[in-house]
């Protein structure tokens, strides 16, 4: 695929924007820095649910399904790994990524059938939110929304700019350092 937009180079990169793409080394990051000043922010976004509520596990179980649900294979790319280490096998990500509740622990169950019903009807059902309430607090289901709605977002921008994958896979190693900047 060829990108609708011409990515910025790195040799091109103002030493600001330079800073930005060393926390997160991607065509991602490329991208955001068309924009004027969204790219620090976007990146620090991310990075903030690394550091929030939800256990790495969840937060994979998450962006899978939007993943899938976007049809975003830069978010697959780039997450898979990471379900991987939370102990997801290929049997488990294929029944979140294919939304198969039955074959899906309880818990996991209402945190996909949730982040479906928001993708999908943009809004969650009364019935995916109270099943998810059974396991979450408001403030974690907050969260899960939130990073539904930021991978949901990231994954429109992508696709919406053709923008091709990486060749390696980049690292999240910086981003909460971007986070502490941008608050800073």
């Amino acid at each position: 695929m060829t990108p609708r937009v011409t990515l910025t180079e790195v040799a091109d990169m103002t030493p600001e924007q330079r800073a930005v793409y060393e926390k997160f080394e991607s065509n991602l990051t490329r991208a955001l820095l068309l924009t004027k000043n969204s790219a620090a922010a976007h990146l620090a976004l991310g990075g903030t649910f690394t550091v929030g509520l939800l256990s790495l596990l969840d937060r994979e179980v998450i962006v899978l399904r939007v993943a899938k649900l976007r049809d975003s294979e830069f978010e697959r790319l780039l997450h898979y790994p990471l379900a991987r280490k939370a102990g997801l096998d290929d049997t488990e990500i294929k029944a979140i990524e294919d939304a198969l509740y039955d074959e899906l622990p309880a818990e996991r169950a209402a945190l996909v059938r949730y982040v479906t019903d928001c993708m999908v009807d943009h809004k969650a059902s009364e019935e995916a939110y109270w099943g998810l309430r059974t396991y979450y607090s408001q403030n974690e289901i907050a969260e899960v929304t939130h990073l539904a709605g930021h991978s949901a977002m990231t994954a429109m921008y992508l696709a919406s700019l053709d923008i091709p994958l990486d060749e390696g896979i980049a690292s999240w190693g910086r981003l909460t350092e971007v986070q502490d900047e941008v608050e800073g």
